[in-house]
């Protein structure tokens, strides 16, 4: 009686269905061949901005922090608002590198609007931002994380 053949693997399987199909592709005309060239270079450049679109988004505001300059009637205002699940303890708001503004917390979901005109420079007794004072980047520091986001139309200091 013979032995019986030993069963065939996994990998060579595999190896049998991809020399299969790389034959039937080497057999196509010209025409198909270009038409799968293009398919294949759209789903690289599709897959290359999905992976770049994720790759910019999480590098950014880890805070989930939305913040807008307003012009009001006594002058700018910044509304902030903490999009993301967590509270923020222990919160430093830094305008423009210089005028810095404290708070305790700020519960998740909810949002704060703070006069430029509170901001102040050297601490708490320090001197008041002046109301005229052009809001261009702002710098969340809390417990949970830090963020900058640049306001306006300019480059931001």
């Amino acid at each position: 009686m013979a032995p019986a053949a030993a069963p065939a693997t996994q990998s060579s399987k595999l190896r049998v269905a991809l020399d299969s199909a790389l034959e039937s592709f080497r057999s196509q005309d010209r025409y198909f061949k270009l038409q799968a060239a293009l398919v294949a270079a759209w789903l690289a450049v599709s897959l290359a901005t999905v992976v770049g679109v994720a790759w910019t988004s999480s590098s950014g505001d880890r805070l989930g922090a939305d913040v807008r300059a307003e012009m009001a009637v006594g002058g700018p205002v910044l509304l902030i608002t903490n999009n993301s699940s967590s509270r923020w303890t222990d919160v430093t708001y830094t305008l423009n590198d210089a005028y810095v503004y404290r708070q305790a917390a700020l519960e998740a979901g909810d949002h704060l609007t703070v006069p430029v005109g509170r901001f102040r420079k050297g601490g708490s007794g320090g001197r008041r931002a002046p109301r005229d004072t052009e809001p261009k980047a702002l710098t969340i520091a809390c417990e949970e994380g830090q963020t900058r986001v640049v306001l306006g139309k300019g480059k931001g200091p």
